[in-house]
């Protein structure tokens, strides 16, 4: 495996803050969230959310959107890697 793409896989997946972020935005993958509706479906305090979507932005499976002064945040569906977790997780009836 490449090295470059195995860090990348468990700076995503080793935590289970990026881990419940990423399974509740896979619920509705087109949808933007708020750094405060991601603290309360994942029941994540607001440090380990901001920790965790920095490392996910970091990576490119998660995308800033500026939207006037409010920050959103997106899965990246450009992604390969992101598009084959929604799956997974789908298919193993995590979400």
């Amino acid at each position: 495996m490449n090295r470059n793409i195995r860090e990348e896989i468990e700076k995503a997946l080793c935590s289970i803050s990026t881990f419940r972020i990423l399974g509740e935005m896979a619920k509705n993958p087109s949808k933007a969230y708020t750094k405060y509706l991601l603290c309360k479906n994942t029941f994540l305090n607001f440090r380990d959310v901001s920790n965790a979507l920095k490392k996910l932005i970091e990576i490119g499976w998660i995308e800033e959107i500026y939207l006037d002064d409010i920050k959103l945040y997106k899965l990246n569906l450009n992604n390969f890697k992101v598009k084959v977790l929604i799956k997974f997780l789908r298919e193993i009836n995590y979400i």
